[in-house]
């Protein structure tokens, strides 16, 4: 009898413990991921870079300039013959020699050079870094959407084990009340002792029931905060309530989802990205054109030799060309390959679209039969009660037995479990859809 006791005692303090737990709704806790998950932060720093990348002078679209600048400094020990002309005419030799000369230069120059025309090569490096900005950007989102579906999952898991930690909750009071009953009866003589132990074996198969309810309860809690990047150990309860989704007609749902989808977008994206760099990679059998111009200073001292000093500035300015007679046909090889990416990109683009339409076709159907299941559970429940109910009062009356009772018990709360079950199967059935659609983001 302690046993029975101290599972009672056991309960009523857990559950006045989980009262003081904070309440996570589904939209709460898909903020929290987006912000502290560890994949979408490396994911947004890539986005970061792309975009970075994507800009003129990375396309080779702006001037570039240089600033060059030193300064220079020798000692040597000089020994020179001079070869001079004599005021007669004649050559004379003389000799020069010097210990320790030293030698000063300083010079400092700043150059520009820009692209006059390179067969339009800098617009589509340009064209091709901002399509790659896209598609990463897209690749972002569409982990974004991979990792709130997640969440979703996680967080209806927890509502899960909730709903069912409370229906096996509900169910051991019922055992624990019958219990109490059958031991009362016994006392007065009004019945026996096999109504007892048989209540007394069902308070502790459902206390068991219960405690397996309450690990899956947490473990399910610890893997939701670990994934929305949290402390696994923070304490938290989820609101049961479901609230679905507003569905439009199919027609107009799959035409959204094969206008939005961002796995299809991304394939699309890989094509532009492919007819970029074919035009990019075309520019280069083009002459490029260039311009360069500078100013330029020099300043140097000697010690020895005939000149002794001199000091030079000034501008100066070019034009360039530069055309590719002939480098092993490897432009020709890469435009080749160019093209036979594209191919490969319309060809990735179809598959995308049938599996998308596949999975749109698959995820509907789900989702209305999963409907349909709410509606028979539902339907089920109030038959189940109905019959507990009765049950409880032929019991009282002696009409049926304790055993017969406990079938009626036990069928009440499957069907409670199977309503929990189907409910949040519909939820998830209705993020599938929601991510095919490209509206992940508007989940509640």
């Amino acid at each position: 009898m302690k046993i029975i006791y101290s599972i009672i005692v056991a309960t009523i303090f857990g559950c006045w413990f989980s009262k003081a737990q904070e309440v996570l709704t589904l939209s709460e806790s898909i903020n929290i991921t987006i912000q502290k998950n560890h994949d979408i932060k490396i994911a947004t720093l890539d986005t970061v870079v792309s975009a970075n990348n994507a800009t003129a002078g990375n396309a080779g679209l702006l001037p570039s300039v240089y600033l060059n600048g030193g300064y220079d400094f020798s000692k040597n020990n000089t020994d020179l013959e001079l070869s001079l002309i004599n005021p007669d005419g004649s050559q004379g030799i003389t000799p020069l020699n010097v210990d320790g000369a030293e030698t000063e230069t300083i010079n400092a120059s700043i150059n520009v050079e820009y692209t006059l025309f390179d067969g339009l090569g800098g617009y589509h490096r340009l064209s091709l870094l901002k399509n790659v900005n896209e598609a990463t950007q897209l690749q972002t989102q569409y982990l974004i959407e991979n990792t709130v579906l997640n969440t979703v999952y996680l967080y209806l898991n927890v509502a899960t084990q909730q709903a069912n930690l409370k229906i096996s909750k509900e169910q051991m009071d019922i055992s624990i009340e019958r219990f109490k009953r059958a031991e009362s009866e016994f006392k007065f003589g009004a019945s026996n002792r096999t109504n007892v132990l048989n209540a007394e074996v069902a308070v502790k198969n459902d206390s068991v029931a219960y405690r397996q309810n309450q690990l899956r309860f947490r473990t399910a809690k610890a893997d939701l905060n670990a994934f929305m990047g949290r402390d696994p150990k923070v304490e938290f309860k989820v609101n049961e309530e479901v609230v679905f989704y507003p569905f439009i007609d199919k027609q107009v749902l799959e035409e959204e989802t094969l206008k939005k989808n961002t796995r299809l977008r991304l394939s699309q994206e890989g094509l532009e990205i492919s007819e970029s760099d074919l035009a990019a990679t075309k520019a280069e059998r083009y002459p490029k054109i260039f311009l360069n111009g500078g100013y330029s200073y020099l300043d140097q001292t000697n010690q020895a030799g005939l000149l002794l000093s001199q000091e030079l500035d000034g501008w100066n300015v070019g034009v360039g060309l530069r055309l590719n007679i002939f480098d092993g046909n490897r432009v020709n090889r890469k435009i080749q390959n160019a093209k036979i990416a594209i191919d490969q990109e319309n060809i990735r683009i179809d598959r995308t679209k049938l599996q998308i339409k596949r999975d749109f076709e698959n995820s509907y159907t789900e989702y209305e039969q999963a409907l349909e299941d709410l509606d028979i559970e539902r339907s089920n429940l109030e038959t189940f009660k109905q019959n507990f109910e009765r049950s409880q009062i032929d019991f009282k009356n002696g009409q049926i037995t304790n055993t017969q009772l406990r079938d009626a018990q036990l069928e009440l709360s499957s069907a409670k479990f199977r309503i929990v079950t189907s409910t949040y199967t519909v939820k998830q059935k209705e993020a599938q859809l929601l991510q095919l659609t490209g509206a992940m983001l508007k989940i509640e």
